[in-house]
C-alpha cells in the first residue's frame, strides 16, 4: 500500500508545481503579461526620451550667445500670440481649422 500513496503524493506534488509554473503568480502566464507591459513601457520611455532630446535641443538654441531668432519668433507667435502689424489674423472657433 505504501507505494500507492507515495505515487499519489508524487502526482499531487507534480500537479501542484505544474499548476504554479503555468498559472501561478510567478508562472508563464504572468510572465507573458509582464513582457507585454515591458514593451509598452519601453515604447513610452522612447517617446519621453525623444521629447527630452527635443527640449534639450531647444534649450541649446536659446542659450545666450547662440540664440536662434527663428525659434524666438516661433515661440513668441505660438505662446504669446504676437503678429506683425501688416499680417491679417483669421479667427476661428476653438478646434476648428481656419480654412
Amino acid at each position: 500500500m505504501a507505494p500507492k500513496y507515495a505515487a499519489a503524493a508524487m502526482c499531487a506534488l507534480t500537479a501542484y508545481f505544474a499548476y504554479h509554473a503555468f498559472a501561478g503568480e510567478q508562472g508563464l502566464g504572468h510572465w507573458s503579461d509582464m513582457q507585454a507591459t515591458l514593451e509598452t513601457k519601453e515604447a513610452e520611455l522612447s517617446e519621453i526620451r525623444d521629447a527630452n532630446d527635443q527640449l534639450r535641443a531647444d534649450i541649446a538654441r536659446l542659450t545666450p550667445g547662440t540664440v536662434d531668432p527663428d525659434l524666438v519668433e516661433a515661440l513668441a507667435r505660438d505662446d504669446l500670440g504676437f503678429a506683425y502689424p501688416d499680417e491679417i489674423i483669421l479667427m476661428s472657433e476653438q478646434g476648428q481649422p481656419a480654412f
